[in-house]
């Protein structure tokens, strides 16, 4: 467990990063150098999210240890990330076609981007529920949906959901800004 530990905070931590980025790179040149080089970025993109998962999983040793945590959510966010990671990689080198789709819708991932960073920026300043209702109104409304009843019905009931589980039940402390003396 001390390796853990260690791999977990400075100079373990920075050479942890540095071998996975060495792994992804390699995975990266070998993918490029395969006949599936065509599929250069879908199989890289799922190789480095879960190069990341292994980074932000080895970070929450360093977390206190308690039965249900602070490293509780992140831990099952990263499982099932990397397990989501592995299922597109396993069926991109299932495929048979080679062929790449053009999507070219490369500004609008640009701009949910945006959005997704702006939200980490006013989770720090308003708190973790106002700023998760404004991004979840945002990108709904973003991703063309309609409906504002259903939209506004989503976005409460995550908050509300998010209030009781998280918060109440887990005592898992969100950020809360400037909104923190009123919770």
């Amino acid at each position: 467990m001390s390796a853990m530990v260690y791999l977990s905070e400075g100079p373990g931590l920075i050479m942890l990063a540095a071998a996975l980025f060495c792994i992804v790179a390699g995975t990266g040149i070998a993918v490029h150098r395969s006949a599936k080089k065509q599929l250069f970025g879908e199989i890289l993109l799922p190789c480095s999210m879960i190069a990341l998962s292994i980074l932000f999983l080895f970070i929450t040793f360093d977390f206190p240890s308690e039965e249900a945590g602070p490293s509780a959510v992140p831990r099952l966010w990263i499982f099932w990330l990397c397990f989501l990671s592995g299922a597109i990689i396993w069926q991109t080198l299932k495929r048979k076609d080679t062929e790449v789709k053009k999507s070219g819708r490369l500004g609008f991932l640009l701009f949910v981007t945006l959005i997704l960073v702006a939200y980490y920026f006013a989770m720090q300043i308003i708190g973790y529920f106002l700023s998760s209702f404004i991004f979840l109104v945002l990108l709904m409304h973003v991703l063309s949906y309609k409906r504002k009843l259903v939209i506004i019905t989503v976005a409460s009931g995550w908050i509300g959901f998010s209030y009781l589980v998280f918060y109440k039940l887990l005592y898992i402390q969100l950020p809360l800004g400037y909104f923190e003396y009123y919770f």
